[in-house]
C-alpha cells in the first residue's frame, strides 16, 4: 500500500552535491529544526518503499549524515547511487527528546522502512492508481 501522510508533512526530493550527476544540493534549504523524517523512493511523485526513518533535534544536519555515513552497506547503495529520493518530514518544534523517540516510533512502524543490502525494498508494495479499487 502507498504511505498515506498528515496534512502538515512535507515532500520534497532530496540532493546531495557529492551523490548526483548533476551535482544538485538542496539539503542547505532544510529546516535546522527537530522533526521526524522518512527517505522514500519515488514512483509518479509519490513517495514509496521507505529506507530510513528518523528523529533528531536538526533535521538538514541529520539528512545529510544519512547521505554521508549511512547505517548499512544496502542504505549507502540507495543514498549514494541512482535512485532519486524523497525526504518527507514533520517538523516538531519545542519537543523533548522523549517526544522526538515516541514519534520516531510511530513512523517507524507505520512506513516500516527496509533496505537490502542492494539498495533495493524487499517487497514491492506501490499500488498503481488504476488499480487501486474503488468502493
Amino acid at each position: 500500500m502507498n504511505p498515506e501522510f498528515e496534512k502538515n508533512v512535507v515532500k520534497t526530493e532530496i540532493f546531495h552535491k557529492d551523490y548526483n550527476l548533476d551535482k544538485k544540493n538542496n539539503l542547505e534549504t532544510l529546516p535546522q529544526k527537530p522533526a521526524v523524517f522518512g527517505i522514500f523512493s519515488i514512483i509518479h511523485d509519490t513517495p514509496v518503499h521507505p529506507r530510513y526513518v528518523g528523529a533528531a533535534d536538526d533535521l538538514q544536519k541529520a539528512v545529510k549524515d544519512v547521505f554521508e555515513n549511512p547505517g548499512s552497506e544496502g542504505l549507502k547503495k540507495f543514498m549514494q547511487g541512482a535512485w532519486i529520493q524523497m525526504l518527507c518530514y514533520e517538523l516538531i518544534e519545542g519537543s523533548g527528546a522523549e517526544e522526538l523517540k515516541k514519534k520516531e516510533e510511530e513512523w517507524t512502524k507505520k512506513y516500516e522502512p527496509q533496505v537490502t543490502e542492494e539498495g533495493e525494498y524487499p517487497e514491492y508494495k506501490y499500488v498503481w492508481p488504476g488499480d487501486q479499487k474503488k468502493d
